[in-house]
């Protein structure tokens, strides 16, 4: 998708409002302060600490030759960098729509949600530290502030992925309460859902991540999560979904990308099912054995 045609999913509502109230308001206060700290130890202080030489995790480099096929297209930056937004303005849509008293629980489901995607990517983190090539550019300004507060080690699994996915994944189980009628709820998944995808595609095309790390993300919210909550069937829609609306990805390399992705998924799936081990165990042992396919 460029990022012209990408039209910003519940765009009429701010995103202001989640950074302005929910860390102050007495229901939200101690679950978004929560997340800000995990948020802080996972990711900037996990990173830090291994480039500062203050731990010695090892590094593993995961990328694909595919990743070639997604050409570097800067302007997907916006995209990119509309991770937070994106369901700040899902939790403001709640609260607009059903008030402070229904709406704010609502968020903070959401928001404890998201801390265990940082919780359970963090146990794939502190055991490998993965990273992939990407291009010096610094002509946008937002290149700039991602080369300065991204190390670039936490590649697999895509914390960007696992989270538009994954809120897509937990707005919808949270519509099956009833919140409002059928029309709304197709409205609302389809726009979250529409969000989701074009935010996982621009993780590709501005090279923070490999088709690897996608493939580590939808892995991630299959099985460190209820059965069901993201199935199987969830990921190939997903996955047969991504770049389909691209014109700078021939059809071609469009189907090799997601048929490796697809596989790679399906690997690490089948081992998890068929050893009944702990989710981060399929995971571990790629890495262990992952060498970069150039």
């Amino acid at each position: 998708m460029k990022a012209q045609d990408y039209v910003k999913p519940f765009g009429n509502y701010s995103h202001l409002w989640a950074f302005l109230i929910m860390p102050f308001n007495p229901l939200s206060f101690r679950p978004v302060w929560k997340l800000l700290f995990t948020a802080w130890k996972s990711f900037v202080v996990l990173q830090n600490n291994r480039k500062l030489g203050f731990s010695k995790i090892k590094i593993v480099s995961v990328d694909h030759k595919l990743d070639k096929k997604i050409p570097f297209v800067p302007e997907n930056v916006f995209i990119y960098m509309d991770f937070v937004n994106f369901f700040c303005r899902i939790m403001r849509m709640f609260v607009k729509k059903l008030g402070i008293k229904k709406g704010m629980p609502i968020n903070i489901r959401i928001i404890n949600f998201i801390r265990t995607l940082y919780e359970n990517a963090t146990k794939i983190y502190l055991y490998t530290l993965t990273t992939t090539e990407r291009p010096f550019y610094l002509k946008k300004p937002k290149f700039f502030l991602i080369r300065f507060m991204d190390p670039h080690l936490l590649c697999v699994p895509s914390l960007h992925v696992a989270i538009v996915i994954g809120v897509w994944a937990k707005v919808r189980k949270i519509l099956l309460e009833n919140l409002f009628s059928t029309e709304e709820n197709e409205k609302i998944l389809n726009e979250i859902y529409y969000g989701s995808i074009a935010i996982t595609e621009s993780v590709l095309y501005v090279k923070q991540h490999s088709i690897n790390c996608v493939a580590g993300a939808l892995y991630m919210l299959s099985s460190a999560y209820e059965e069901n909550f993201f199935s199987e069937e969830d990921c190939k829609t997903v996955i047969n979904d991504l770049l389909n609306n691209s014109d700078d990805v021939s059809n071609e390399d469009k189907t090799e990308i997601q048929k490796y992705i697809k596989e790679k998924y399906t690997e690490l799936y089948n081992e998890y099912k068929k050893s009944q081990c702990e989710w981060v165990k399929p995971l571990h042992n790629w890495l262990d054995n992952y060498r970069p396919i150039n």
